[in-house]
């Protein structure tokens, strides 16, 4: 399957910082996030050796019905590659031989993977009407962002079969208990407990745009680069699902009202949000590039702060996908430079990824003000802003000294500055400092 011959366009580098409207197919992201899922697509075809060889047949058996699926409706199948119990284990497991700590729980999620894909394919209607596909090599919880959690196969379970019509649970000797997978009266069944599977909540849908989870198929979420860090570990920090749906449905108003564009575009591609504990003081965030879909999030107190970390995280969701398919800058990890907003040296990859996180968020912060938003008016809003256009500032001088853009680079790059500069000018207006120095001689 090719990408050109799909129709999913060129990723430019135009366009990937804060969105124009209306969101259509034409829209840099949605390009960019077909490109990943149609590439996703062809890794899943040719993964075969990296799994061990006993799974060999039964993942060629599922590449001949993804093969039939993409004939039959393209557009479903690779939906299928976007959801986290898919997409992550498949990109994590070219990571198996760089993260030798990590070896086993990238194995088991890539045998794990499998099964959830069929599931994604059954809820589609992707898997024909008398075909089944037997997973014989255990019986793993099944998550679903569409059912809401996971299907607990019971206990003695051996095997999954997927068809058409139903998953049964298979062990010694016979069928142990069956789900109808119409889409309705699959929810029927977990609800009043019938057809022998348990059911486990697992995400809540929050901000009419994604899920928060207490679930995670990511397999390196506890691999950390942060120095301030220990990983990425599900925690929703002593405080209940509903809280965390509160405060983030409150950030996720303050998004769709002044970023209606980046808004629309999170519908697109932010699929769940993964709590990692609560904390009054600071707020720490994360991304994998492996796990696009999915942020990391401690629960903070103050719905700017969070709000801050959803658009920031987001972004970084934005530039990971597109650069699966563009090369932006190559002199993108060495060497090490100052960072304007971690306390570790990071390459100029990080320093760009930065800068296309915080201008946006910059953006929202004069959106607000403009408007008259009440807490603009608070002398700590005034101050974060301000901070915020500094280390901006530092970061776009930095990579404007050292950065050797590629074509597409220089065309994102142009689109930060453009940013940048009106940012600049409003400070400008506004009498306050255009640089660090300035503002701490």
């Amino acid at each position: 399957m090719s990408t050109a011959r799909n129709g999913f366009g060129q990723v430019t580098g135009h366009g990937l910082v804060i969105p124009a409207d209306p969101i259509d197919e034409t829209h840099a992201l949605k390009i960019a996030y077909a490109r990943y899922l149609a590439a996703c697509c062809q890794r899943f075809i040719s993964i075969d050796s990296e799994l061990p060889a006993a799974m060999r047949p039964r993942h060629a058996q599922v590449v001949t019905l993804v093969r039939q699926a993409l004939q039959q409706n393209q557009r479903s199948m690779l939906a299928c590659l976007a959801s986290p119990t898919v997409g992550t284990p498949l990109q994590c497991a070219e990571l198996r031989n760089e993260l030798d700590g990590f070896r086993d729980r990238i194995d088991r999620a890539a045998a794990a993977m499998i099964p959830h894909l069929l599931l994604e394919m059954a809820l589609r209607g992707l898997i024909p009407q008398g075909q089944s596909v037997l997973w014989e090599h255990g019986a793993p919880r099944l998550a679903s962002l569409a059912l809401g959690g996971e299907i607990i196969a019971p206990q003695g379970s051996t095997g999954l079969r997927f068809s058409a019509s139903h998953l049964a649970a298979v062990g010694e000797p016979a069928e142990l208990a069956r789900l109808p997978l119409e889409r309705e009266a699959l929810q029927q069944a977990l609800k009043n407990g019938e057809g022998g599977f348990g059911f486990e909540r697992q995400f809540w849908r929050t901000g009419k745009v994604t899920r928060l989870a207490t679930v995670d198929h990511n397999p390196v979420a506890e691999f950390e680069a942060h120095p301030d860090k220990a990983g990425n570990h599900i925690d929703l920090g002593g405080r209940s699902p509903e809280e965390w749906v509160k405060v983030l449905d409150e950030s996720f108003a303050l998004v769709e009202q002044f970023m209606p564009g980046e808004f629309a575009e999170m519908g697109t591609l932010l699929h769940e949000i993964v709590p990692v504990g609560y904390d009054e003081v600071r707020h720490l965030s994360a991304s994998y590039r492996e796990a696009v879909g999915t942020v990391y999030m401690t629960l903070h107190p103050n719905v700017m702060t969070m709000t801050e970390a959803v658009i920031h995280e987001f972004q970084h969701n934005k530039f990971n996908v597109s650069a699966y398919s563009v090369e932006y800058i190559t002199n993108a990890f060495h060497p090490l430079y100052k960072s304007p907003v971690r306390p570790d040296p990071r390459p100029l990859w990080g320093i760009l990824l930065a800068v296309h996180a915080f201008l946006p968020v910059a953006e929202l912060y004069r959106r607000m003000r403009d408007a008259g938003h009440s807490w603009s008016a608070l002398p700590e809003f005034q101050r974060r802003m301000s901070d915020i256009d500094l280390k901006n500032h530092e970061g776009m001088e930095m990579l404007r000294a050292n950065a050797k853009l590629t074509p597409a680079g220089r065309a994102m790059f142009d689109d930060l500055e453009a940013l940048e500069q009106r940012h600049l000018n409003d400070r400008n207006a506004r009498g306050l400092a255009t640089t660090p120095n300035e503002a701490h001689p």
